[in-house]
C-alpha cells in the first residue's frame, strides 16, 4: 500500500511539473508580442554598434622564455679551453614566466610604450600611441562612442574632473629617451593624460602564460590592423628589452667593477714597467751594487704588476663572457601576423545582443509576474494571466 502510495505521489508530482512549464510556455507565447519587441530592439542596438562601432584587430605571438636549469656556464668553459682559471662570477637568476605580465607595470617600459609611434592608414608619418589617444588632431570619431559618452559617458567624465584636484604631476624620468635603462629601483611619474592614455594601451594588450608548457602568448588590440601587428612587435621588443635588462644585471655590476680595476692596475703596470726601462736605459753597461740592488726591486715590482695585470685581465675576458652568456633568448614559436579580420566580429556583435534580449525579454516575463504575485505594484502598466482575464476590454484596447 505504501508503494501504491509512492506512485501516486510521483506521478502528481510529475503532472505539477508538466503544468508548471506548460503554463511557463503558453505563458511566454501569450507575451510573445512583447518578446519581439524587446528583442528587436537589442537587436536594432546590436546592429547599429555593429556597423558604426569601433572596429578591433588583435595580432598576437607565442614565445617561449629559455631558462638555464642549472647547466655549466659556456663562460667557465670557454675559460677553461683557453687555459685560464675560473673564477666565482655569478650570473643573473632567470626570470620566471609568471613575472611576464608583470612587465607592464614597469614604469620605464610603460613610458617607452606611451611615445611609440605606429602607422596609421590617415596619417604618412607615423603617430606615437599618446598622439593618437590624447591628441585631437588625430582621434578618430565613431558614431556609436559619441552616443555611448553623451548618454551615459558624461556623468562620469564630469565627476573625473571634480575629483581632480592636481592638474599635473611632475614628470622625472631618466635615461629612457635616450634608450639607456637604468637600475631596476625606479619612481615614474606620470601626467594625468598620460594615466589616461596608458589605461587605454594596457587595456588593449594581454600577456596570458600556459603553466602546463610553458609558453606565453601576447595579444595586442587596435583599431587598425597595422597598427595592431606593429603594437605587438613593439610590445614585444619593450618585454625582451627589460628582460635582458634584469638577466644581466648582476653580471653587468660585476663587468663595471671589474673593468674599473683592470684601468688601475693597467696604468700601474704601465708605469713600473716604463722605470724599469728608463732605469736600463740609463745603467747601461756600468751597474754598480746599489743599482744591482734597484734594479731588482724594479725587476720585483715589475713582475707583481704583471701578475696583478694578468689576472685582472683574466677576470674581465671571462666577466665579459658572462654577460653575453646571460643574454636570454625568447624563442618565437608563432610570430606576428598581421590579422584580415576584425576580432570583433559584426556577425557575432549581432547574435550576443540577440541573445542577450531574447533572454532579457523571457526573464522579465518571468521576474514580472513573480514580482506581482508577491504583492508588489510595479510595474504598473503589468498584467498577470488572471487579471487579463479578468479585463478582457482593456486588452482590447491596448491590441486596438
Amino acid at each position: 500500500m505504501k508503494e501504491n502510495y509512492n506512485d501516486e505521489y510521483r506521478e502528481l508530482e510529475e503532472e505539477g511539473s508538466s503544468i508548471d512549464i506548460m503554463a511557463i510556455v503558453k505563458r511566454l507565447w501569450n507575451k510573445r508580442k512583447y518578446i519581439i519587441v524587446v528583442t528587436s530592439c537589442f537587436v536594432a542596438v546590436g546592429l547599429l554598434i555593429a556597423i558604426f562601432g569601433r572596429p578591433v584587430y588583435t595580432s598576437s605571438c607565442t614565445f617561449v622564455p629559455q631558462m638555464s636549469n642549472g647547466r655549466s656556464t659556456s663562460a667557465s668553459a670557454l675559460a677553461a679551453l683557453a687555459g685560464m682559471s675560473t673564477f666565482d662570477i655569478e650570473g643573473g637568476s632567470d626570470l620566471s614566466p609568471l613575472v611576464y605580465p608583470q612587465l607592464l607595470e614597469n614604469a620605464g617600459l610603460l613610458r617607452e610604450l606611451l611615445y611609440t609611434k605606429l602607422h596609421f592608414e590617415e596619417w604618412d608619418e607615423p603617430v606615437s600611441l599618446y598622439d593618437y589617444y590624447m591628441n585631437p588632431d588625430y582621434q578618430k570619431t565613431y558614431i556609436i562612442d559619441n552616443v555611448m559618452f553623451f548618454t551615459y559617458g558624461w556623468p562620469f567624465a564630469l565627476l573625473k574632473s571634480l575629483l581632480d584636484k592636481s592638474d599635473e604631476l611632475q614628470v622625472e624620468m631618466t635615461d629612457y629617451e635616450s634608450g639607456e635603462i637604468a637600475p631596476v629601483s625606479r619612481i615614474g611619474y606620470f601626467t594625468e593624460d598620460e594615466y589616461d592614455c596608458l589605461d587605454i594601451i594596457v587595456g588593449n594588450i594581454s600577456v596570458d602564460v600556459d603553466k602546463n608548457d610553458g609558453y606565453l602568448e601576447l595579444k595586442c588590440k587596435m583599431d587598425e590592423k597595422m597598427a595592431a601587428a606593429e603594437l605587438c612587435e613593439a610590445v614585444f621588443n619593450l618585454m625582451e628589452k627589460y628582460i635582458t635588462a634584469f638577466k644581466i644585471e648582476k653580471a653587468s655590476q660585476t663587468l663595471e667593477y671589474i673593468q674599473g680595476r683592470y684601468k688601475e692596475v693597467h696604468l700601474e703596470y704601465q708605469k713600473k714597467q716604463m722605470e724599469l726601462a728608463e732605469f736600463n736605459d740609463a745603467n747601461r753597461g756600468t751597474l754598480s751594487a746599489t743599482a744591482q740592488t734597484r734594479r731588482d726591486q724594479l725587476t720585483a715590482e715589475y713582475n707583481l704588476a704583471y701578475s696583478m695585470f694578468a689576472d685582472i685581465s683574466k677576470k674581465c675576458m671571462q666577466a665579459e663572457m658572462q654577460v653575453k652568456e646571460d643574454q636570454p633568448v625568447l624563442s618565437i614559436v608563432k610570430s606576428i601576423v598581421v590579422a584580415n579580420k576584425r576580432s570583433n566580429s559584426r556577425a557575432l556583435t549581432l547574435i550576443i545582443f540577440t541573445f542577450l534580449g531574447g533572454v532579457l525579454a523571457v526573464g522579465s516575463v518571468i521576474g514580472f509576474d513573480y514580482l506581482k504575485k508577491l504583492g508588489s505594484k510595479w510595474p504598473e502598466w503589468w498584467r498577470l494571466e488572471e487579471e487579463t482575464a479578468a479585463f478582457p476590454e482593456e486588452e482590447e484596447k491596448k491590441k486596438a
